[in-house]
């Protein structure tokens, strides 16, 4: 999860991200409503958590403008917990409001619930959800973070085919078998093997250091998700 973290105050912005970074999130910040900007354009963050507190306001019209001008979730984080402001975030776009003090888990738990709600309105009917991959069949499109990825047919149907069997260990001859509806003795099992690397390269984070598509040595290949 790709975090943008605004607070103007220094000391609490840097605990609240090396926290949030603890918890596995990738985690930048900004300390004014320009850097923020900026920083929704340019790191396309899959939330933004906005400490509105900052002066004249202006947390709130940093708020109308990244609601207006795109489609990245924003929680609300301050302390000022007064109805009329919880309901004007909410009526400037907010997707949730957050009163300090509150903790990094707390947080985190709430980030992940807003973000499975906006997926749940993106995705497909039908789609194959592993992880922030989304697979549409019908249209046999496939996205990574909310960002299409570019699959040939072959990679499409082997990466469906893989999610479908997370878990298991998979040999070439299987995959061979099941995925190109062919066998040893007409199609070279290294198809598959060049095929994985190719998908790894889509999927994977780093794909010399793989954590998605596992080879398992002398047995064929695992799907972790």
């Amino acid at each position: 999860m790709r975090v943008l973290l605004v607070d103007e105050r220094v000391e609490q912005r840097t605990a609240l991200a090396e926290d949030l970074v603890k918890q596995g999130m990738e985690v930048s910040t900004a300390q004014d409503v320009r850097g923020a900007r900026d920083a929704v354009i340019e790191q396309a963050p899959d939330i933004v958590v906005l400490d509105v507190d900052l002066e004249d306001l202006g947390g709130f019209g940093l708020l109308s403008s990244i609601v207006n001008d795109s489609d990245v979730p924003v929680i609300v984080l301050t302390e000022r917990g007064e109805e009329p402001l919880r309901l004007l975030g909410f009526e400037l776009g907010a997707d949730d409001y957050v009163v300090k003090p509150c903790s990094s888990l707390e947080l985190a738990s709430r980030m992940r619930t807003v973000l499975r709600r906006i997926d749940g309105r993106r995705r497909p009917p039908g789609a194959v959800v592993s992880g922030d991959l989304v697979l549409d069949v019908e249209a046999r499109a496939a996205q990574r973070g909310g960002e299409p990825i570019a699959l040939t047919a072959k990679e499409f149907d082997l990466l469906a085919y893989l999610i479908a069997h997370q878990g298991q260990v998979l040999d070439r001859q299987r995959i061979l078998r099941d995925v190109w509806r062919s066998t040893p003795d007409w199609q070279d099992p290294s198809t598959v093997t060049e095929h994985v690397r190719r998908l790894r390269h889509h999927v994977e984070a780093d794909p010399a250091r793989p954590t998605r598509i596992l080879t398992v040595r002398g047995k064929g290949y695992r799907w972790t998700g």
